[in-house]
């Protein structure tokens, strides 16, 4: 399984997730857009996403993809299912949801979440119920 981050605001959030995925065992991260990025259009790191990684992106097979387009393309190209974690009115919940190891999950943006390119091509659409009053984990 694969966990893509789409147009991640906030560097210190890419550095969180790179942690915590890391910790899951997952091995592979795509950055979409800007995510992580050092500069507009720069294949590389930001040094803040390091510091707040602690590390974890040693850990990580990282790829960068300029776009949601990109993205798209990947998970078809390498017969992956493109699956969007979201609130949405066809989202089905994590707790009913089978996770299959050939996929690609998408994490949105902090205040956007996932862009309508890919919950339009999104196989599925799985929602993390929320108990509080926050709409985002990142």
């Amino acid at each position: 399984m694969i966990i893509a981050l789409e147009n991640i605001r906030s560097l210190y959030n890419v550095g969180s997730i790179f942690r915590t995925i890391s910790f899951f065992g997952f091995k592979k991260v795509l950055l979409v857009g800007y995510s992580g990025r050092k500069a507009a259009g720069i294949d590389e790191l930001h040094d803040k996403v390091k510091k707040t990684a602690l590390g974890a992106e040693k850990d990580l097979d990282i790829k960068f993809l300029a776009s949601q387009i990109q993205l798209i393309k990947f998970a078809k190209n390498n017969k992956l299912k493109l699956v969007a974690i979201e609130q949405a009115k066809k989202s089905v919940s994590i707790e009913n949801w089978q996770p299959e190891k050939n996929s690609v999950l998408v994490l949105g943006n902090e205040l956007q979440g996932c862009s309508l390119k890919v919950l339009r091509a999104a196989e599925e659409i799985v929602e993390i119920p929320r108990r509080g009053n926050k709409g985002s984990l990142n």
